[in-house]
């Protein structure tokens, strides 16, 4: 492992990354944080250390939310190490039931539109409630995962061509719809589109493109996130675009980072320089001058993603767009820089960590005395919003764009 061993030499053990670690700040364990990880991938890749359920426990709890990235001084990449670690645990034992169905169902768009139908059914019909009430969830460790579950939307498949609206038109972006995101997301691509036409530009929604690749990526299955990059790399090639909007920053930073699977490129890099965050993109052109917003007279807390404020470094961006908002009261929720525990399936798998971090934000919501959460990315809007429900705290969760597309006002008859 040449390329891995690179990579963790470039780590000096200094601790500077020690009290910006979720996981070592909770249990003050040197094998939950930044260095300890890393002195354990390095052993397990020069032999000196045998795989052990311990050591894989350890590499299983980190959330992968690269906030050590942004304060090491030997800009060690964290990220690369902790997924060739993971890719190396996977080498030597079989993969879970969770892992294989997670293989079988992202991936393939026909099966998620199956699977959200099935989950509208069972939340419609009444079988929730009789799942819960017999106990059956608990006995089939489904819990979880209910309690996880917002309102299934009915499926409803976008449109391959959006065109602009108006006449002052700059050209066309396409949209990345992702994988959960595409059947338990879509108040917030609607939005995003209506924005995006509303601003001039005609949106491409690409229907062969499929799941990122970050949640295989992250649990070590490097090939099959490669795959995925090149079929999400035939999905958008040949079309005539200024940008890839993301409405995901879950799915956003990944994307941006495709030009790292793979050496001999194959026009990953191309892909990954045209990757933008909606609400970046929103923020960086100019609006038409018949759009304005209805005043809202609410205080709005913002949650920054990690994927957003520690890999795309662009969580300015959406208080800059909701202050476009007359009367609005846009304020950063306290401990922004610590992870919410969701990272993807982490909210499943780790689950007593998770919520160990998703209680902070409860508590630091609840003092902000917010009437709206928005968030950049899906994975943390359905991990608090679920402790929301829990709490009985009836504060919305949504996406930047929903709201703003919710306010948004158009003068002079355009549709």
């Amino acid at each position: 492992m040449p390329n891995l061993l690179a990579h963790t030499d470039r780590c000096v053990k200094c601790g500077l990354c020690l009290p910006h670690c979720p996981t070592y700040g909770k249990t003050q364990n040197e094998g939950e944080s930044p260095r300890g990880r890393i002195a354990l991938i390095e052993g397990l890749a020069n032999g000196r250390l045998a795989l052990t359920p311990h050591l894989e426990a350890h590499l299983d709890s980190c959330l992968t939310c690269r906030a050590c990235e942004n304060v090491c001084p030997s800009e060690v990449q964290y990220g690369t190490i902790i997924d060739a670690g993971r890719a190396l645990v996977a080498a030597q034992r079989p993969p879970s039931a969770h892992e294989k169905l997670l293989n079988q169902v992202v991936t393939r768009p026909s099966l998620l539109r199956l699977g959200a139908r099935l989950l509208r059914f069972y939340q419609r019909s009444g079988l929730r409630s009789l799942a819960r009430g017999s106990g059956m969830l608990k006995l089939t460790g489904m819990s979880r995962f209910d309690a996880l579950l917002p309102p299934v939307p009915a499926v409803r498949i976008l449109q391959e061509y959006y065109p602009a609206l108006g006449t002052d038109t700059h050209g066309d972006v396409a949209l990345f719809t992702g994988c959960v995101a595409s059947v338990m997301d879509t108040q917030t691509l609607n939005a995003a589109i209506r924005l995006l036409t509303v601003c001039g530009y005609g949106v491409h929604v690409p229907r062969t493109q499929g799941c990122c690749g970050a949640l295989h990526m992250h649990s070590g299955a490097p090939q099959q996130a490669h795959a995925l990059a090149m079929r999400n790399l035939d999905a958008f090639n040949g079309l005539k675009i200024d940008a890839i909007i993301s409405t995901a920053s879950g799915c956003g930073a990944p994307l941006a980072e495709y030009h790292k699977m793979d050496d001999a490129d194959r026009g990953l890099n191309k892909f990954s320089k045209k990757v933008r965050d909606i609400s970046e993109f929103l923020a960086s052109i100019p609006w038409p001058e018949n759009v304005t917003f209805a005043p809202l007279e609410q205080r709005v807390a913002v949650h920054e993603s990690c994927s957003l404020r520690h890999v795309l470094h662009q969580h300015a961006h959406p208080y800059t767009l909701l202050r476009k908002i007359p009367g609005i009261d846009v304020v950063g929720l306290p401990g922004n820089a610590q992870c919410c525990g969701a990272a993807g399936t982490y909210m499943i798998t780790q689950p007593a960590m998770a919520d160990a971090l998703r209680q902070d934000k409860l508590a630091a919501l609840q003092n902000s005395a917010a009437q709206l959460l928005v968030t950049s990315n899906i994975g943390c809007a359905l991990h608090i919003a679920a402790g929301l429900r829990v709490a009985g705290q009836e504060i919305e969760v949504v996406h930047p764009v929903v709201l703003l597309a919710r306010q948004l006002q158009i003068s002079g008859g355009q549709a």
